[in-house]
């Protein structure tokens, strides 16, 4: 790897693989799930220091739900963005550090940002969804207002109802 982008731990690895795999039918298809080897690569270009204008150089992608890490490994915060340009995660990024209240201890907290690329027929709903998900299993230390879940639509059902919209739409 070159250009400063972080290995991502194994652990951290397990994690973002795992999170990835609930979601899988809602990633977008350029992300390989066969995602076991904590050494991969399918996944270390979807982390990166957790510095706006570095998000917005490495990540490339307009919707993603995205989870920033701690120094000891730690999951600090889920979010999900859903924008029209290439640079939405980094830009996203950057409004969470402009918060006065939290800015400057995300800025000292947040070590490193992982992504996970959701479909780009996603509407803003199922990306949402997707990101309570992953909250749900990441258990974010810092954040509470994660999108609800229903029970009953498991990301693997939002998929079919997405393939069932397009299929209407052909």
């Amino acid at each position: 790897m070159s250009g400063g982008q972080p290995r991502i731990p194994a652990r951290l690895h397990r994690e973002v693989a795992g999170t990835a795999r609930l979601l899988k039918g809602l990633v977008h298809p350029s992300l390989p799930l066969t995602l076991e080897a904590p050494t991969g690569v399918a996944l270390e270009y979807l982390a990166s220091r957790a510095l706006p204008d570095t998000v917005r150089r490495q990540i490339r992608c307009r919707s993603a739900v995205y989870t920033a890490w701690d120094v000891q490994g730690q999951c600090r915060y889920v979010g999900s963005v859903c924008r029209g340009g290439a640079t939405a995660v980094g830009d996203r990024l950057a409004e969470h550090f402009r918060y006065v209240a939290k800015g400057q201890r995300r800025r000292a907290d947040w070590a490193l940002l992982t992504v996970i690329p959701i479909r780009p027929d996603a509407p803003l709903d199922v990306v949402r969804a997707a990101e309570g998900w992953a909250a749900r299993r990441l258990a974010p230390l810092d954040g509470s207002a994660h999108p609800r879940i229903e029970l009953d639509r498991p990301p693997s059902v939002l998929a079919r109802e997405l393939d069932a919209h397009r299929l209407v739409h052909i």
